[in-house]
């Protein structure tokens, strides 16, 4: 298909989607920050490839291209920095039959209700913070019977069950990503019933399984998901892929979205927690910008004349970028895709063109910029104005829109 008719074909679509859930389905499985909606990726897959296709993401976050990529037939490869986010990416691309779920989810609730007091209780700074002690108790009980499972692929599946266990019965507050603890006149009538949850959350994931199930039954197909940092080479051979399709960090972790405190808790009562995700995420780290990014420049330059520290932060953060895409751009083969799902976060009040950015960074490393659609984030687990300044009466707009940047890899 030549490039005028695809974009034709993708612009005659409407990309926003509203009333489609995020967590349908087999991505109903756990809740991650910043989920890509999963008809985006499903739309994209299916017009960029074909069957037997290899389809990367790099941020791949908690699964959703690799699932999508899954359930149409194509060989999904997936990379993050994030622990909880590999789990969840490998249950969700790991069809189980119900059936074996059942079971076993009996088995792991006899072992936890007879079994005296755990040898090992889990023990990190601030965690009778953050739990009762009753939870405690109850939840190293859980975890041990977890671990005892045969079964890698069935016991990791309840150690995502018990992730989300671990969340819904701390004492944070509930529907936020970032760690804020309950008011204290709420803690108090506070009572968590860390069995319970973890067979109400575990019945849900097995018939967010059983979906996937009846999709994909038994796949063969070989699914890579792997711990690796995007800003070092990927173990993939030059020109194998023939769509990367990734929803990259809207900027560092510290300033937007909090992966890492999203997944603390559970990162430490998983025994996974070793490094502090958001201080590894890009622009976690001080990083001069060496590179020249058009579009960057007066942006950055506003900012610096407001805060030079947040200046500093802003070129981390796209020096990071830019690293990575120099790794990404080799393992794309001719006349394949490169699609990023980029949202342009305000700085201070100034808008980063991330959108542009993206096209201008990938233009030299041999892309053409087929088209770059629109669509409006709607549902958005995110205020429609926010206090970046934290000055009061000092509000400012959100991400309220998504790029589609569309790239192909020339041939000439």
């Amino acid at each position: 298909m030549s490039e005028l008719a695809l974009k034709e074909r993708l612009t005659a679509s409407d990309w926003t989607f509203r009333g489609v859930k995020a967590n349908e389905g087999i991505h109903a499985i756990h809740s991650y920050p910043a989920m890509m909606p999963p008809p985006v990726a499903r739309r994209l897959i299916s017009e960029l490839t074909k069957e037997g296709d290899t389809v990367l993401d790099p941020f791949c976050g908690s699964g959703t291209v690799l699932a999508e990529a899954l359930i149409l037939n194509r060989k999904p490869v997936g990379y993050d920095i994030n622990p909880l986010a590999l789990l969840i990416a490998k249950v969700k691309t790991s069809p189980i039959a119900p059936a074996k779920l059942r079971a076993a989810l009996s088995c792991i609730e006899e072992r936890a209700a007879f079994q005296g007091e755990p040898e090992r209780v889990a023990n990190f700074p601030n965690i009778e913070y953050w739990f009762k002690p009753e939870v405690i108790l109850n939840l190293a009980k859980l975890k041990v019977a977890v671990e005892i499972e045969e079964d890698a692929d069935v016991r990791d599946f309840f150690k995502v069950v018990f992730a989300r266990t671990v969340r819904q019965t701390s004492n944070t507050r509930g529907n936020e990503f970032k760690l804020f603890r309950l008011p204290s006149e709420k803690l108090r009538f506070y009572k968590p019933d860390a069995f319970m949850s973890f067979k109400t959350i575990a019945l849900e994931c097995i018939s967010a399984m059983e979906d996937l199930y009846s999709r994909v039954g038994d796949s063969q197909l070989a699914v890579d998901v792997q711990l690796h940092d995007s800003r070092n080479s990927f173990p993939l051979p030059s020109n194998s892929v023939c769509l990367m399709l990734t929803s990259p960090p809207y900027g560092d972790s510290r300033t937007t979205v909090a992966y890492g405190q999203f997944s603390r808790l559970a990162l430490q009562w998983l025994d996974l927690w070793e490094k502090d995700v958001d201080k590894e995420s890009l622009g976690g780290r001080p990083s001069p910008l060496r590179c020249e990014i058009p579009s960057l420049e007066s942006p950055l330059k506003e900012i610096k004349m407001l805060n030079n520290q947040r200046a500093g932060e802003v070129e981390a953060f796209y020096q990071d970028l830019y690293q990575c895409m120099t790794n990404i751009s080799p393992v794309v083969r001719l006349n394949g895709f490169a699609v990023f799902v980029v949202a342009n976060r305000r700085v201070k009040g100034v808008t980063l063109p991330t959108d542009k950015i993206m096209v201008e960074m990938m233009e030299p490393m041999g892309f053409s910029h087929v088209d770059t659609l629109q669509r409006e984030i709607p549902n958005k687990r995110m205020p429609l104005r926010n206090s970046p300044s934290n000055i009061p009466g000092q509000t400012d707009v959100t991400m309220l829109k998504e790029h589609i940047v569309l790239l192909r890899k020339r041939s000439d």
